[in-house]
C-alpha cells in the first residue's frame, strides 16, 4: 500500500492484542468498587456551572460478594452435577508433583523477580507506610506459585527452581490461580508448574515450609496472559501484568476451592478515580520467609492514573503476584490487584504496585473459566510513530470491517492530511489491527491520497443512516454539501475526485446549504431507537440542534437544544457521541472537549437535552492538546465508552471503559515522540518529529506520555 506522507517505518509500539471476544462487560461488576470521592469544583468564568453528577453509579451495580462474570456459572448456585471431578490421570500428576516439589526443593527456590523490593527507600516517608508481619498460621487463599523452567537464561538452564506469590480466585471451575504476568511471560517455557496454597513455616522443622492443602498442578497450556504483554513485555505493557492459571486437583483428588474454601472475589476498578481504596491488605512471600508477610489494613492511591500504589514494609523479592485484598477477613477478600505492573511491582521493599483491574482482567478470567485457548503474542505491526499520526486530521468509528460486523467491535476510519482515508479494524482489546498477519484483518486503504479529501472534507462521522444494519460514512464538505457513503467495509473504495460518484454515494444536502456553518457533528442514538442515526450539531454561532432518524432522504425533526450563544460558539472545541453511563435504553451521551481543556459529558441527551452535565476533567493544559476525539466500542463490551484521542504531538491513546463521570484507563497505542527526534519532512512539506526546547516540551505540542516524561525530568 502506498502511503506518501507515511514514510516512517512502522514500529511495534504497542500493537494490538490477539482477538478474543470479551464475554463479560468490564463495567458490569465482578464487584462494585467503593467509589472514589468526586469533587465538584467551581466552573471557570468562561463556563456555566456544571449540573451535579448523577447519583446512580453507572453499570457497577452488583456487590463484590454476589457478582459473577457474564458467560459463567455462579459457584454459589451451581448444582452438584456442575462440580468438577478429578480423573485418575490428574491425581497421578498431582502425586508426581508432590514428590517433585519437596519442602527441601521449595526452600531452595529463588524469586522470579529479584528486583522487586531489592532496595529499601523512604520514598513515602516512614510515617506514611503501613507495618507488616509474618503470619505463621498461613492464609488459605494465598500461596507460592512454583516454577521449573525449560530454558532458564541463567548458566544452569532448567536447574534453578523459582517461585512467585499467588492467590486463589473464586470461579465455577474451583481451580483458578491469580498471579503476575511477569512471573511467566511465555506460555511455552515452563514445566512442573504448581500452586501451594496456605504455604507456611513448618513448626516441626525450622527453615522448612508446609503445604497444608497439598500441591495443585497447573494444567499444561492453561496459562492465561494478555497477548500484548507477551509481545511487548514488562515495560510497554506494564498495565497488563496479571495472569490466570488453571490448576488440576491435588493428590487427594480435591480441586482448589474444595480444599481451601472459596477463593478471593475478583473485583474490578474500571475508573481512574476508584484507584484510591480503603481497608486493603497486601500479602506476599518474601524469599527469606516460609510464611506469608501480611500488611496491616491500609489504603491504596493511584499512580500515573493506571496503577494501584500501596506503602507497606517488608515486601522483598518473592512477593510478585501477591494479592491486594480489600476487606480481608483473615481468610479471603476482594482481590483488586496483584503485586506487579509499574517496574514489575516496584524497586523498593516498602512500596508496591499493581496494574489496574478492568476489562482486560475480566477477559482473561473468562478465557480461563470457559477453557478457551490462551492468547498468543500478537506479532503484528504497530500503528506507526508520532510523526505519522500528527497527520491524522479526522476520524470516525463504527462496525465497518466484515469481521467486526460479526463480533460487534468498533473500527476506526482515519482521514489523513494528504487526503488518504484508511480503515483500522478493531481488535476488541482497546486497539486496532494494522499490519496484515495470518488469519487477522489489517489496515485497508479506502481512498488514496487526493486533493478532494485533503482540502474539502471538513467533518466526518459515521452511523447507520440507511437502515441496512451496516455503518455508513457521512462527510460534510466545506461548501455545505453533505454526502453519505453507504455500507462501508474493507472492500469500499471512496471517490477521490469531484467527478466520481460511486453507487453508494447519497447526497443529502447540496453545495451552498446552511450546513457549511456546521462546526461539529456527533452521531449517536439520541432518538430512542436502536440505530445510530441521530445527529447533534454545533453551529458557527453557538446554536446546538438535534436531528433524529437521519436517512437517505435527509435531515428530519430538528430540535433546538441551545439558542445561539457565545459559550458554545467560542469554547466548545470538539463534540462526540458515546454511551458512557451504560444506559439500556440506547440513549447516547454527548462528550464535549472545551477550549480550556475541560471535559464534560451530557448524560442521556435524547431524554435530557443539555441539562444533565457531568465534569470528567477540570480545565487543564493537557487536554487543550487533544486534536481528534472519537468515542467507540473498542474494548469488547456492550457500550461505546472507549475514547480514542490523537494528541498534538502525535501520541495516540484510548481511554477504555470511560464512565459518565470519570475517564477510563489510558492505553497508549502510539508513543510520544522522542525529545531529540530528528527533523524530517513529509512529502507534502509538513514537518514531522520536530525538535522542541527541552525546557518547554509541552508548550506547542503535547500528550500524556510527553507530559509525564517532562514531569519526571523536572524532578
Amino acid at each position: 500500500m502506498n502511503h506518501p506522507i507515511r514514510t516512517a517505518v512502522r514500529t511495534a509500539a504497542l500493537g494490538a492484542a490477539a482477538a478474543a471476544v470479551l464475554l463479560a462487560s468490564p463495567g458490569a461488576a465482578l464487584g462494585a468498587p467503593e467509589p472514589g470521592a468526586t469533587a465538584s469544583p467551581t466552573a471557570p468564568a468562561s463556563r456555566t456551572p456544571a449540573a451535579p453528577p448523577a447519583t446512580e453509579a453507572p453499570r457497577a451495580t452488583e456487590s463484590p460478594k454476589t457478582a459473577a462474570p457474564r458467560g459463567t456459572t455462579d459457584p454459589r448456585t451451581a448444582s452438584p452435577d456442575d462440580e468438577p471431578k478429578a480423573t485418575l490421570e490428574e491425581i497421578a500428576e498431582a502425586k508426581r508433583l508432590d514428590a517433585f516439589w519437596t519442602a527441601e526443593r521449595i526452600a531452595k527456590a529463588v524469586p522470579v523477580n529479584p528486583d522487586k523490593g531489592a532496595e529499601h527507600g523512604p520514598s513515602l516517608g516512614d510515617m506514611l507506610r503501613a507495618p507488616s508481619q509474618i503470619d505463621n498460621n498461613g492464609v488459605a487463599t494465598a500461596g507460592v506459585f512454583l516454577i521449573n523452567q525449560d530454558d532458564d537464561p541463567q548458566a544452569d538452564p532448567g536447574a534453578r527452581d523459582q517461585f512467585c506469590s499467588a492467590s486463589s480466585v473464586t470461579s465455577p471451575t474451583k481451580s483458578l490461580v491469580l498471579t503476575a504476568a511477569h512471573c511467566l511471560n511465555d506460555n511455552d517455557r515452563f514445566r512442573n508448574l504448581a500452586f501451594a496454597p496456605g504455604w507456611k513455616a513448618d513448626p516441626k522443622r525450622p527453615g522448612k515450609g508446609i503445604a497444608p492443602y497439598g500441591v495443585f498442578p497447573i494444567k499444561k497450556g492453561k496459562i492465561y496472559v494478555d497477548g500484548r504483554y507477551l509481545s511487548q513485555g514488562t515495560v510497554k505493557a506494564d498495565d497488563l501484568d496479571f495472569a490466570f492459571l488453571k490448576s488440576g486437583p491435588n493428590a487427594k483428588g480435591q480441586f482448589l476451592e474444595n480444599a481451601t474454601g472459596m477463593g478471593n472475589q475478583l473485583t474490578t476498578l474500571p475508573a481512574e478515580g476508584n484507584l484510591s481504596q480503603k481497608n486493603i491488605t497486601l500479602i506476599g512471600f518474601p524469599g527469606n520467609s516460609k510464611s506469608p508477610r501480611v500488611c496491616n489494613p491500609t489504603t491504596t492511591k493511584p499512580f500515573q492514573g493506571r496503577f494501584l500504589e500501596i506503602a507497606c514494609d517488608g515486601f522483598a523479592p518473592g512477593v510478585s503476584g501477591g494479592p491486594f485484598l480489600r476487606n480481608f477477613d483473615d481468610k479471603r477478600g476482594d482481590v483488586i490487584g496483584v503485586i506487579g505492573g509499574y517496574k514489575t511491582g516496584g524497586k523498593f521493599d516498602n512500596v508496591s504496585y499493581s496494574s489496574q483491574f478492568d476489562g482486560d482482567v475480566v477477559r482473561l478470567y473468562n478465557q480461563a473459566v470457559n477453557d478457551y485457548a490462551p492468547d498468543v503474542p500478537s506479532k503484528i505491526d504497530g500503528m506507526g510513530d508520532a510523526g505519522l499520526w500528527t497527520h491524522a486530521s479526522a476520524a470516525a468509528t463504527g462496525q465497518f470491517h466484515t469481521s467486526s460486523q460479526k463480533t460487534g467491535d468498533g473500527d476506526l476510519i482515519v482521514k489523513w492530511s494528504d487526503g488518504e482515508v484508511t480503515l483500522y479494524p478493531g481488535d476488541q482489546a482497546q486497539g486496532f489491527y494494522t499490519g496484515c498477519a495470518k488469519d487477522q484483518p489489517c489496515e485497508v486503504q479506502l481512498a488514496k491520497p487526493n486533493k478532494m479529501w485533503a482540502q474539502y472534507a471538513d467533518v466526518v462521522t459515521a452511523g447507520d443512516y440507511t437502515g441496512s444494519n451496516a455503518y455508513d460514512l457521512m462527510v460534510k464538505w466545506i461548501d455545505g454539501e453533505v454526502s453519505i457513503y453507504k455500507d462501508i467495509n474493507e472492500n469500499t473504495r471512496l471517490p477521490t475526485a469531484t467527478d466520481q460518484h460511486p453507487a453508494n454515494e447519497i447526497k443529502i444536502a447540496g453545495a451552498g446549504s446552511t450546513w457549511k456553518y456546521a462546526k461539529g457533528i456527533a452521531t449517536g442514538k439520541y432518538g430512542g431507537n436502536k440505530w445510530p442515526d441521530d445527529l447533534v450539531v454545533r453551529w458557527a454561532d453557538g446554536e446546538v440542534t438535534k436531528y433524529t432518524d437521519v436517512d437517505a432522504g435527509g435531515f428530519h425533526a430538528e430540535q433546538q437544544l441551545l439558542a445561539p450563544n457565545g459559550l458554545w460558539k467560542d469554547y466548545a472545541d470538539i463534540i462526540a457521541g458515546g454511551d458512557f453511563d451504560g444506559s439500556v435504553n440506547s440513549d447516547f451521551d454527548l462528550f464535549v472537549k472545551w477550549a480550556d481543556g475541560e471535559l464534560t459529558v451530557y448524560e442521556d441527551l435524547g431524554a435530557n437535552g443539555l441539562k444533565n452535565e457531568n465534569r470528567l476533567k477540570e480545565p487543564n493544559k493537557l487536554w487543550t492538546h487533544a486534536r481528534v476525539i472519537v468515542p467507540g466500542e473498542f474494548g469488547g463490551n456492550l457500550w461505546e465508552d472507549d475514547v480514542f484521542v490523537r494528541w498534538s504531538d502525535g501520541e495516540v491513546t484510548v481511554y477504555g471503559n470511560t464512565q459518565a463521570d470519570s475517564l477510563g484507563r489510558e492505553y497508549m497505542l502510539v508513543p510520544p515522540p522522542a525529545r531529540s527526534a530528528p527533523l524530517s519532512l513529509a512529502p507534502s512539506g509538513a514537518r514531522r518529529g520536530e525538535d522542541r526546547p527541552a525546557e518547554e516540551p509541552c508548550e506547542q505540542a503535547c500528550g500524556p506520555g510527553l507530559l509525564r516524561r517532562s514531569a519526571t525530568a523536572a524532578h
